[in-house]
């Protein structure tokens, strides 16, 4: 996501990425899916003591998700709050986790994201479907 990555958050990221081509269900879809892998990455940073990695994912997964917060606000309604609220239970869950090596807030965080994929897919249902690859416990 060059947008995130240019120091762009919310709309102003949206808008330079929209040029592209895509439609919006599609940056969520790879949104999410960026989202998810981060969050799985950190939690395997987490349970390997992987120090670098863990400060790295984490912080990929939180400029995904406040892309994502910032979506959410464009077009204010019931839908967009309730929305924000998931994203910042996201962001909530990865900060914990970062800071503490809590393998088990990050997880929280991607179960979130997961199911909030699962009612994407069902809406536009050409999503890619995940495969279970979550991390065994310690």
């Amino acid at each position: 996501m060059d947008a995130v990555r240019q120091g762009l958050s919310g709309l102003a990221a949206y808008r330079a990425v929209e040029g592209i081509g895509g439609e919006p269900k599609e940056f969520m879809k790879m949104a999410m899916d960026a989202a998810r892998a981060f969050l799985l990455q950190a939690e395997a940073a987490i349970v390997a003591g992987d120090r670098p990695a863990k400060a790295k994912a984490p912080n990929s997964a939180a400029k995904v998700v406040e892309f994502m917060l910032g979506l959410s606000g464009t077009d204010h309604g019931a839908l967009s709050d309730c929305l924000a609220t998931v994203y910042q239970f996201i962001l909530t869950a990865i900060l914990r986790g970062n800071a503490r090596d809590h393998a088990e807030a990050v997880a929280a965080g991607r179960l979130a994201v997961e199911q909030l994929a699962a009612l994407w897919r069902k809406v536009f249902p050409d999503a890619i479907v995940w495969e279970s690859s979550a991390p065994a416990s310690p």
